[in-house]
């Protein structure tokens, strides 16, 4: 079972209690909580001992990305991960964040590729412009409209908590609260669309709580912001996710801009 948990992101705010978009800082995230799909967590030799369940959680363990802590550069260079972020700040407040990372060909099969951050919790509210309005991810997104969408912040809906939430090919993301009416906006830049997810929970969280009960929303929102996603596949009970839905080794580029509204 999971052992380590990670440090959580700093929470940005500025004095006056309102978000300063200038002190958030996203770090980058190649890990996701993993579903039955990708193996099963609570019996991690499952796959190895009768032949069954997905590979690509055991992989992720073999690799330590349960582990990693993205935010120190000689932990990256021990996986061979290259990361380059850079940002501009605009008169308007508003800032570009530009990323590239390259994967190396030994972390093929990634569990996703973007970056995370966190809100406060008293944001309650999304809306975006890409598909929904339930959860959607890369293999399972034909039956997910793209409109824009309004919503709650969801619960983990799974017994066995697990990844949770995506959704995609969103070309912005906005964050609210309901008694103050402060909005926080993504605005993707490049490519298109981003794939994008705002919980109480961290991946750290899901991976190691064992049973819904085990987990308890925090008092901060978990937003991440997607380049790349692993698809979901059947493999605990039938085939993995066909080749297209893994993520390449190689270079990724995205970026997206944050604001105040």
């Amino acid at each position: 079972a999971p052992k380590k948990s990670r440090r959580h992101l700093p929470v940005a705010a500025s004095s006056s209690g309102e978000i300063d978009v200038a002190t958030i800082t996203p770090i980058l995230s190649l890990f996701r909580a993993p579903t039955d799909n990708d193996g099963f967590k609570l019996m991690p030799d499952m796959t190895e001992q009768h032949g069954i369940g997905g590979h690509a959680y055991r992989h992720w363990l073999d690799s330590g990305l349960d582990t990693l802590d993205p935010s120190d550069p000689t932990a990256l260079e021990a996986l061979g991960v290259e990361h380059d972020h850079t940002t501009e700040v605009h008169a308007d407040g508003s800032v570009l964040h530009r990323h590239r990372v390259v994967v190396p060909d030994g972390l093929a099969d990634l569990g996703r590729i973007g970056t995370q951050f966190e809100l406060p919790g008293a944001f309650d509210r999304m809306r975006w412009h890409g598909r929904g309005p339930a959860e959607n991810y890369p293999d399972r997104r034909r039956g997910s409209m793209i409109e824009i969408w309004e919503a709650g912040i969801a619960d983990q809906p799974y017994l066995v908590p697990q990844e949770f939430g995506l959704r995609t090919d969103c070309r912005w993301l906005e964050l609210m609260r309901s008694d103050t009416g402060e909005t926080m906006r993504i605005d993707v830049i490049a490519p298109v669309a981003l794939h994008v997810s705002a919980t109480h929970f961290t991946d750290d969280d899901l991976h190691r709580a064992a049973h819904q009960t085990d987990l308890r929303p925090g008092t901060r929102l978990v937003v991440k912001i997607d380049v790349a996603h692993r698809g979901i596949g059947t493999a605990s009970c039938g085939p993995d996710v066909l080749p297209r839905y893994e993520i390449p080794t190689g270079r990724h580029d995205w970026s997206y801009l944050l604001s105040r509204r």
